[in-house]
C-alpha cells in the first residue's frame, strides 16, 4: 500500500520548515526544543539518496556546539567517527581522515618536478576514533526526521507548497497533499530546500551567477564495485602517509574540473564530476551516464577505479552548480545558506556555512519573539552575515579554479583555507570565537580584506609572464607570508612533501596567536580527546 501523508492537524505554527534534509530537521529540532510549534514539510520521502556527505573538523565542532547549546545530547554521538561506530553501528557512515588531491591533468609537469606537482594530502585528525565522517544521507536524514517526530515536530512528506503570501506577522502557505489542500500560517518560514525549490521558486526570486567561481555543471551517483585507490608512485618509499587515501575525501583534479570519490564502510562509493561549462560545452547536454563515461575514460587512473563500477540508480545531473539568490529573507521568512546560495563542493564548505546560519537563527526561534506582531528585524542582519560567508567562499573557490591548471599553485592556494579553518576551529574550542568571527573571518574587516587581497595576489602571480619557476617561488612566498598571522598548524609551501599530518606541537608553538597559554592549549586538547 502506498504511503499517504497524514492530515496536518493545525492551521498555525510558530515555525514551518521547508525541506527535511539534515539542515531542515536540525532547525526543526532546535525550534521545538525552544518551545515552538513546528511543521516540517517534505516534497519527497525518506529514505532517499542525495549528496552533501563529507564533513570537516569545523562541521563536527559546530554540530557539537549546537548539541550542547540546545539540549540535543544525542547529536554528540555523531561528531566523531569512533563515537558514531560505537553508538550507532546501524547507521551507515564512512571514515574521513582528511582531504586528498591528485593531479590527473594532461598538462606536463614543471621542469623542476616535485611531489607538489602530483598531489596534496592534508590530515584533519590524528587517528580514526576522533576522525570526521562521510554521511550516508539516506540513513542520516531519515534518522534525524525520526528524532524530530519523537520530539513533537509535525511532519508532512509528499507535500507541495502551491502558493505563499507574506504578511507582517507571518507567512500564509497553501499546502497540498494527496489527501488534502490546506492553508497554514507560519510565524516564521524557513527554507531548507537547498536552493532548487522552496521560497525562491514560489516568489520568483532570481538566481544570479557567482562573482568569482566559474559556471559549472555536475554529474553524480553512488556506486558499488569501485576499485581501491593505492598510494601513488611518488608516495612509495617516503615516510608513512598521514592516512590511507581511501580513508579521505578524494579529489582528482582534471582538465577544467575535478572528480570526487567518497568511500563508505559498507563498500559503496559516492562519486561525481564538477566540470567547467566552457571546457565541456560539447558534452554538457548529453545524458549523465554519457558525461560520466567521457570523463572517466579520458584518465587512466579513473578508468581503472570505475571500469567495473555499478551505479545504484541512474546517474543525476546538476545543470548549474553555483548560484546566489538575489533576495534571501523577508519580514517573516529566511533561507538557510544552502538555499540562499551554493558555491562548489570542492572543500566541503557547505556544511559549516549551513550550521553557522542555524546557530545565528536559533536566537529567533522562541515562541515569545515569533508571536509578537510585526516583522522580525533580526532576519535581515542574519541574512547579511550568511551572504558575507558565502562571498568569502566564492572568492576562495574562484581562486582555486583560476589556479587549477597549475597543480602546484592550486595546492598552495588551498593552504590558505586549511590554515584559516584550523585557526577558527581551535579558537572556538578555546572559547575564543571573537578571534575568528564568520567563515574565513568574514566578519573581521581586517582579516577578511587580507584574505581577499591574498587571493587577488595569487591570481596575479599565476597569470604573470614570469617563468614557471619564478612564479612558483613568488606564489610560495605570497601564501606563506599571508597565512603567518593565523597559521597555527604548521602548513607551508616550502615542505619537500605535500603531506600534512594533524599534529598538536604547532599549536603550542603558536599559542600566542590564539591569545592562549600552553596550559590552555593542553586542556583544550584533553577536552577534545586529541591529547
Amino acid at each position: 500500500m502506498s504511503h499517504v501523508p497524514p492530515m496536518i492537524r493545525k492551521q498555525h505554527f510558530d515555525v514551518v520548515v521547508l525541506g527535511s534534509g539534515f539542515a531542515g530537521a536540525l532547525t526543526a529540532m532546535i525550534a521545538r526544543k525552544h518551545g515552538c510549534s513546528v511543521l516540517l514539510v517534505e516534497k519527497g520521502q525518506h529514505p532517499r539518496m542525495t549528496i552533501g556527505e563529507s564533513t570537516t573538523p569545523l562541521t563536527n565542532l559546530l554540530l557539537e556546539e549546537i548539541a550542547k547549546a540546545h539540549d540535543l545530547p544525542f547529536l554528540l554521538n555523531f561528531t566523531q567517527y569512533g563515537k558514531w561506530k560505537k553508538v550507532h553501528p546501524d547507521l551507515k557512515v564512512g571514515l574521513k581522515r582528511g582531504f586528498s588531491f591528485y593531479n590527473r591533468q594532461s598538462k606536463g609537469k614543471s621542469s623542476d618536478h616535485t611531489e607538489w606537482d602530483d598531489e596534496l594530502l592534508v590530515a584533519a585528525s590524528p587517528n580514526n576514533f576522533v576522525a570526521d565522517t562521510q554521511w550516508w544521507r539516506a540513513d542520516w536524514d531519515l534518522f534525524l526526521v525520526d528524532q524530530c517526530k519523537k520530539m513533537g515536530v509535525e511532519y508532512s512528506d509528499l507535500t507541495d507548497i502551491s502558493d505563499l503570501r507574506e504578511e507582517d506577522d507571518g507567512v500564509l502557505l497553501w499546502i497540498k497533499t494527496e489527501r488534502s489542500r490546506q492553508r497554514v500560517k507560519a510565524g516564521l518560514l524557513i527554507d531548507a530546500c537547498g536552493g532548487r525549490a522552496g521560497i525562491g521558486q514560489l516568489l520568483g526570486i532570481r538566481k544570479k551567477p557567482l562573482h568569482s567561481t566559474p559556471e559549472t555543471f555536475a554529474v553524480h551517483g553512488h556506486f558499488s564495485e569501485v576499485a581501491t585507490m593505492h598510494p601513488s608512485n611518488s608516495q612509495l618509499g617516503t615516510e608513512p602517509l598521514p592516512y590511507h587515501p581511501e580513508d579521505s575525501a578524494i579529489h582528482h583534479i582534471i582538465d577544467g574540473g575535478w572528480v570526487w570519490s567518497l568511500r563508505f564502510d559498507h563498500g559503496q562509493v559516492s562519486a561525481g564530476a564538477v566540470l567547467r561549462e566552457k571546457n565541456y560545452r560539447s558534452i554538457q547536454d548529453q545524458s549523465p551516464e554519457s558525461i560520466w563515461s567521457s570523463v572517466v575514460n579520458k584518465h587512466d587512473e579513473l578508468k581503472r577505479l570505475f571500469q567495473k563500477a555499478v551505479p545504484l540508480y541512474p546517474l543525476r545531473k546538476i545543470k548549474r552548480v553555483g548560484f546566489e539568490m538575489e533576495r534571501t529573507c523577508g519580514n517573516r521568512w529566511i533561507m538557510l545558506s544552502s538555499s540562499a546560495g551554493f558555491i562548489d563542493p570542492l572543500l566541503s564548505t557547505g556544511f559549516p556555512l549551513t550550521l553557522q546560519t542555524i546557530q545565528r537563527l536559533a536566537s529567533c526561534l522562541s515562541p515569545q519573539s515569533l508571536r509578537q506582531p510585526g516583522p522580525l528585524a533580526a532576519l535581515s542582519s542574519l541574512a547579511k552575515s550568511s551572504k558575507a560567508d558565502l562571498r568569502m567562499v566564492d572568492q576562495l573557490i574562484g581562486t582555486l579554479y583560476a589556479t587549477m591548471s597549475d597543480f602546484r599553485h592550486f595546492a598552495a592556494t588551498s593552504l590558505v583555507y586549511f590554515a584559516a579553518v584550523s585557526f577558527t576551529e581551535t579558537a572556538r574550542r578555546l572559547g575564543k570565537k571573537k578571534l575568528a568571527p564568520g567563515f574565513l573571518f568574514s566578519e573581521d574587516p581586517t582579516l577578511s580584506l587580507h584574505i581577499l587581497s591574498t587571493f587577488e595576489n595569487i591570481k596575479r602571480i599565476h597569470q604573470s609572464e614570469r617563468t614557471a619557476e619564478e612564479r612558483w617561488k613568488d606564489l610560495q612566498s605570497c601564501v606563506d607570508a599571508a597565512i603567518t598571522e593565523f597559521n597555527v598548524i604548521g602548513v607551508s609551501t616550502k615542505t619537500k612533501n605535500p603531506y600534512f599530518r594533524a599534529e598538536t606541537a604547532p599549536l603550542f608553538e603558536h599559542a600566542h596567536k590564539l591569545e592562549s597559554t600552553t596550559a590552555e592549549i593542553q586542556n583544550m586538547l584533553i577536552r577534545a580527546g586529541l591529547a
